[in-house]
């Protein structure tokens, strides 16, 4: 599957609420690629949900990507809230 800036655009609903996800979709052999990942809450200005809600969307988005078939994911952004906001993420992950 051959993707170049498509979009992805998701809800994830967590105990503590809604939360939306936005990125750039590309892909590189059988790596996934999300670039510029955007994570809000969908309804309400703010939305704690901390590392576990964090890790739950993105144990979802490793299964969506296995079920498409790719071996590895790529997640880039840069954060804006929490612990060292304006840092840059980059989170690859091994998926098979």
């Amino acid at each position: 599957m051959e993707l170049f800036g498509e979009s992805y655009d998701r809800y994830f609903d967590l105990p503590e609420g809604t939360v939306g996800v936005m990125a750039d979709l590309y892909s590189d052999g059988d790596t996934l690629i999300l670039e510029n990942v955007l994570m809000y809450p969908r309804d309400v200005e703010t939305l704690p949900i901390g590392v576990r809600g964090v890790l739950s969307i993105r144990r979802q988005i490793d299964s969506e990507a296995r079920q498409l078939g790719f071996a590895r994911l790529r997640m880039t952004g840069v954060r804006l809230t929490g612990a060292s906001p304006r840092r840059p993420v980059d989170v690859p992950r091994r998926l098979k």
